[in-house]
């Protein structure tokens, strides 16, 4: 027991024999400076600082002084004075000083207060990284809603617009709530007393793109009288105006589609508005506004005009002033827009991997910006081993969404690696978060790479496939099967009942598609034939669809080439020949299997490890499954050779293990004659082992 206390005393830090310090503490009248210091114990600090136990300081002054120790409360006390507020998660100590005190205000003082004090504390709660459904579990913090829905009407106009745009950084979802501000809005901007507008332009456009930050269905009717109020004056407009009107066009998926409508009518006179100021006043634009404002446009599918040109120009100059939000939307519209303008993308990729830079973006920007480069095609071997080498480290950090951008993206640049076990992984944690379209994309983005994780392409990502079959298309259906053949996993259950789905959509598809169907079927026939045994007769249609799909086979520059360094080493060889499915760019007879020369593209390669890709080593696998010996030859780094000689030496360097080869001198060549052997046609040996491939086939 302390000093001064009859019982035992439950404060924190007392000493025996001596005066309770919290007696001391009270006594002295220091119990709000405790309080907000944070060092009381906490029945009352916490009590005392939510606002549950408003009068907790005033209740233990008397009982301090008559010198007595603070009784401890009992249970249900205790249950009561607990606040919601100390249940959230606060990123630091100052955002949690910040929102305890302004709902310790709302709830001590919320029957005095004024209108404008509780917008303002409403602003401060918004400030922080709390959301609305987090602090919806206080009730003060919903009772302050309520109130500022309620009385709507008294607010001034900023007051309102402030009001909206706090609710939309707490991404609030309540429609009544939008709509009662967007009610406000509109009186303060249609309906004055005076005739004049409350609200000037720049208010009016950023109450729209707080409305559309936070994704809430308002009547279309608001917008249609919004923006007819606004294009009567569209030189009022600023950079900002402008990209924050289309913002909420394109999220509430305002288009002009219809000209009969007078909404569409007004929709497409706003647009075409923005794009003349964009073109009139561009060079008082700042470099972001000009990005932003570009990025719209490419979501609406609209082509500004050649400003595009100009636009690009001064952007590239000033990257460096951009910040990260506007350098990732830069990548975005520029593959949307399908320009793959090469300087400003090394800037870009230069911006990117800068290091103060490098290490504040977040790993899903960085796999927006991968992505739009795997759209434009552009393989940058800089920026893929920097992000590569990140995303494996971090992989865990990926949501389902940047999960299937990352797969599609490294399958579409070809980049092998240790990323890919990183993702399989992560991958195999959501799976049955994964809708058919990223099932899709992520099979087949491991098939392109030949990333065969069995655990995962013939395990869970298979078994969401079957469980979500009803919901793939046709295409996606394709790429599904697609991705599983060429990274070689087959599962007989889901190759049957997606191929039976597949037929009854009933659905041929363009020549790409086809030819994929057709690289199915012949690995089903070549690989597993049980596939299709015991197959329906109605299947029979569509598999005839599949072997007649043929790729076509236009003569390169390099495959004359080729013929000439044939006729120089002697061999029986004719160029451009198919075999099943492929392409054999030169085929060489021997006295034991076949050789197929295949002079692959720099495409069928990974940029960074120089491994072969999926479609690479399936038709190796298969050419080796018919008896044919798969040689390949580099078609940059040959081509790339000084001469012809050289380009000889590489080839013999390639036969020649193979077969016996014989030089001929260039006065032979340059008269013409053809070495023994050689014709511009399959020989007869290989003639018939290729009709036995066929009708296999």
């Amino acid at each position: 027991a302390c000093r001064g206390s009859p019982g035992p005393c439950w404060a924190v830090g007392h000493s025996p024999g001596r005066r309770c310090r919290a007696v001391r503490q009270l006594s002295h009248g220091g119990v709000r400076a405790w309080i907000s210091s944070g060092e009381m114990p906490w029945p009352v600090g916490a009590a005392a600082r939510s606002g549950l136990w408003p009068h907790a300081a005033r209740g233990l002054g008397p009982r301090a002084a008559r010198g007595r120790c603070a009784a401890p409360p009992s249970q249900p006390q205790q249950a009561r004075r607990l606040s919601a507020a100390d249940t959230l998660s606060f990123a630091s100590r100052e955002e949690e000083r910040a929102v305890k005190t302004s709902l310790h205000e709302l709830g001590t003082q919320r029957e005095a207060m004024k209108l404008s004090l509780k917008v303002y504390h409403f602003q401060e709660l918004s400030r922080t990284s709390l959301p609305d459904r987090a602090l919806q579990r206080d009730a003060r913090y919903a009772s302050l809603k309520e109130e500022l829905r309620e009385s709507v009407g008294d607010l001034s106009p900023a007051q309102v617009v402030a009001a909206m745009v706090s609710a939309g950084r707490l991404r609030v979802r309540d429609r009544q709530f939008w709509w009662a501000l967007a009610r406000g809005v509109q009186d303060h901007v249609l309906r004055t007393r005076s005739g004049a507008p409350g609200l000037y332009h720049s208010q009016i456009c950023i109450a729209l793109h707080a409305l559309a930050r936070a994704r809430v269905k308002v009547k279309e009717r608001f917008y249609y009288r919004m923006l007819r109020f606004m294009v009567m004056r569209p030189e009022l407009w600023t950079e900002f105006d402008m990209a924050w009107i289309l913002n909420a066009m394109r999220r509430r998926r305002l288009r002009a589609t219809d000209e009969s409508k007078p909404y569409h009518r007004l929709y497409g006179k706003v647009l075409r508005s923005i794009a003349g100021n964009f073109r009139d006043k561009f060079h008082f634009f700042s470099p972001q506004g000009i990005v932003f404002i570009l990025y719209e446009f490419s979501r609406h599918e609209v082509y500004p005009g050649r400003v595009v040109f100009r636009a690009a120009q001064r952007v590239r100059r000033h990257l460096p002033s951009l910040s990260d939000r506007a350098l990732v939307a830069l990548a975005v519209l520029l593959a949307r827009f399908d320009w793959p303008e090469r300087r400003l993308l090394r800037r870009l990729r230069t911006e990117v991997l800068e290091p103060r830079r490098f290490v504040r973006l977040p790993p899903s920007a960085l796999v927006v910006v991968l992505h739009a480069y795997a759209r434009l095609a552009v393989r940058d071997r800089e920026l893929l081993e920097a992000t590569c080498g990140l995303l494996a480290r971090a992989s865990r950090k990926l949501d389902v969404r940047s999960c299937a951008m990352t797969a599609y993206s490294l399958g579409r640049l070809g980049v092998r690696g240790p990323v890919w076990d990183a993702l399989a992984e992560r991958v195999h944690q959501h799976v049955d978060c994964h809708p058919p379209l990223n099932l899709a994309l992520i099979a087949h983005g491991f098939g392109k790479v030949a990333a065969r994780d069995e655990s995962l392409l013939a395990g869970s990502l298979a078994n969401a496939a079957l469980e979500s079959l009803a919901g793939f298309t046709p295409k996606h259906l394709t790429c599904l099967l697609d991705g599983l053949t060429l990274a070689g996993c087959y599962r007989e259950d889901l190759f049957r009942a997606a191929l039976e789905a597949y037929i009854k959509m009933g659905s041929m598809g363009g020549r790409k598609r086809m030819n994929m169907m057709s690289r199915i079927m012949f690995s089903a026939v070549l690989e597993t034939p049980s596939l299709l045994e015991g197959a329906p007769a109605y299947w029979q249609p569509m598999l005839e669809r599949a072997k007649q799909a043929r790729r076509s086979a236009p003569a390169r520059p390099f495959h004359g080439e080729l013929e000439i360094c044939a006729r120089a080493l002697s061999l029986r060889a004719c160029t451009l020949r198919h075999k099943g499915p492929y392409l054999i760019d030169l085929q060489v007879e021997t006295n034991d299997a076949p050789i197929a020369v295949h002079v692959y593209p720099k495409e069928e390669a990974c940029l960074i490890t120089g491994e072969l890709l999926g479609a690479a080593r399936l038709r190796q696998r298969h050419l080796m499954q018919m008896e044919w010996l798969y040689l390949g030859l580099r078609r940059e780094e040959w081509m790339a050779l000084p001469d012809t000689t050289a380009r000889i030496d590489a080839l013999d360097a390639l036969v020649s293990p193979h077969v016996t080869t014989r030089r001929r001198s260039p006065e032979q060549l340059g008269a013409g004659t053809a070495p023994d052997g050689l014709a511009s046609h399959v020989p007869p040996a290989a003639a018939r082992g290729s009709q036995a491939a066929e009708q296999k086939w």
